[in-house]
């Protein structure tokens, strides 16, 4: 195969549409109220996330000089929601709006260096495996490519046993062991004794970004009353469970009010506001779960282990109290966590990233920062992936698959260097002002992400909701028993999962 070395990936993009980023980035991200007059400026130097060393990879790609698709369609099949993601993958035309016009470039030089011409199909993020696997089990080669969503165990996982797509592992086109591809997830996701591959994550479907869980807090609110930023406790590797919990607390003011229940206009303020997978997200912060992966690829239970539990106690202490400083709230429209942190009603939330594009519409101005660890020894943070994330995959109907992992790995590639800081940067964009310091935190959660194996197989699902159910809605949960009663099942989950893989 031979290959071209990519010296300088930008000056292939047509000027005119650079112009047009650069001016929307300027005018989203870098704008200054006082002097909106920003057009003498050089908007490289306006504008980091174009050129941010500490996300775009430190490797030169290489592009396969040899591939030719011969000017034919490259369809990739990804997931819809009425869950405010972003999911274009494909935006046939400039729009002026940074994020779009990001991925328009990057699709238009795929589309030069491959000779395809790239298509999407978008399918409703409740039917898409549905979908997928009624066309790949028909025989149909329909998806160059797919990003289907996990949801624990009925979704990505089931089509696995059934060889609906290809191991990755297989696929020489595809560099799994480059920064553009989530080493972590590979890690996890490499299973049985073949160490097999079936799907991937990164940067190409912004959605999968958008499914981190993080934690957001009021910056305006916690500077007004005294409190410091909580940026240098991250970089210093002290944002920890009690330092989470002191500012849960901290954050919790009566105002007048008689007492902490939700009232629509009252006056109480809460220190941690959010809904019930928040426990969850806590537990894998942590960096405790529910099923480990072994060298060999095998699957253990790991919940009976002591710091399991006393994290998990710790959570539900944190949790499960009536002094404000944590409350559940899920219920739309009227009490529910993310327009009631909009309205400055609590100190703290929790989300995926996606909430960030509600948020930009508050008067104050929020912070972004990773899932907290459990203790200062703690070497990683660790934030998870939401159950519909959605994953890479290359369908096994697919009649040129060496073709499209090496498409795949350059969109990975393109999408890293091009479109995530571009997409980091309208995340934080509030009335055209950068948030430089939740930029930084964006850098750790996306280095810290991760997702834990049972919730993917759904081995552990009941017990999992039966947590959340509980300590994600202010609930006291006895773990020890609850462990008890569903660890058998939970084995036997794990024993068929690796018989089916090998």
């Amino acid at each position: 195969m031979k290959l071209v070395k990519m010296k300088n990936k930008r000056a292939v993009y047509l000027t005119f549409s650079l112009v047009l980023i650069s001016a929307a980035v300027l005018f989203i991200s870098c704008g200054d109220s006082a002097n909106p007059d920003n057009s003498g400026l050089d908007p490289n130097e306006e504008n980091p996330g174009f050129t941010d060393p500490d996300l775009e990879p430190a490797k030169e790609y290489i592009f396969p000089e040899d591939m030719d698709g011969g000017g034919s369609s490259f369809t990739i099949a990804a997931p819809n929601t009425s869950w405010f993601f972003y999911t274009d993958i494909v935006r046939d035309e400039i729009s002026g709006e940074a994020l779009d016009d990001a991925i328009y470039n990057r699709n238009r030089l795929i589309e030069e260096k491959f000779n395809i011409d790239i298509k999407e199909v978008s399918i409703d993020i409740e039917s898409f495996n549905s979908s997928v696997r009624r066309l790949t089990a028909a025989g149909d080669d329909v998806y160059d490519a797919a990003f289907c969503p996990m949801f624990r165990g009925t979704g990505l996982a089931s089509m696995i046993g059934e060889n609906i797509f290809y191991n990755l592992r297989e696929v020489a086109s595809i560099n799994l062991e480059d920064e553009w591809w989530n080493q972590q997830i590979i890690k996890e996701a490499s299973l049985g004794r073949a160490d097999k591959l079936f799907f991937a994550a990164c940067d190409i479907n912004i959605m999968t970004l958008q499914c981190l869980e993080a934690v957001f807090f009021n910056q305006d609110m916690m500077e007004n009353s005294g409190l410091n930023l909580p940026y240098n406790l991250v970089r210093e590797g002290k944002w920890t469970f009690d330092a989470f919990n002191q500012y849960q607390k901290d954050g919790a003011q009566l105002n007048g009010a008689d007492s902490f229940n939700w009232e629509n206009g009252g006056n109480a303020v809460y220190g941690f506001i959010s809904y019930d997978n928040s426990v969850n997200a806590l537990i894998d912060g942590s960096g405790e779960r529910y099923v480990t992966v072994d060298n060999n690829g095998g699957l253990h239970l790991s919940v009976e282990n002591e710091r399991f539990v006393n994290v998990v106690q710790k959570i539900e202490s944190m949790l499960v109290v009536t002094d404000g400083s944590y409350l559940f709230a899920n219920s739309m429209p009227d009490f529910h966590y993310e327009p009631i942190f909009t309205n400055n009603r609590s100190l703290m939330t929790m989300g995926e990233l996606k909430a960030a594009d509600v948020f930009r519409e508050m008067d104050d101005t929020f912070g972004i920062l990773p899932i907290p660890k459990y203790e200062e020894s703690q070497e990683n943070y660790y934030c998870h992936y939401i159950f519909a994330t959605p994953m890479a995959v290359i369908p096994s109907t697919n009649t040129r698959p060496e073709f499209t992992g090496a498409v795949l790995d350059a969109m990975a590639y393109l999408s890293a260097s091009d479109v995530t800081p571009v997409f980091f940067d309208v995340t934080v964009s509030q009335k055209r002002l950068r948030n430089e310091e939740s930029i930084d935190m964006l850098h750790i959660i996306k280095d810290s992400s991760y997702i834990d194996m049972g919730l993917v197989y759904g081995i552990t699902n009941q017990f999992w909701e039966a947590i959340r159910h509980s300590i994600g809605e202010g609930k006291s949960f006895d773990i020890v028993s609850q462990t008890e009663r569903f660890k058998d099942r939970m084995n036997t989950n794990i024993e068929n999962i690796m018989e089916l893989l090998g």
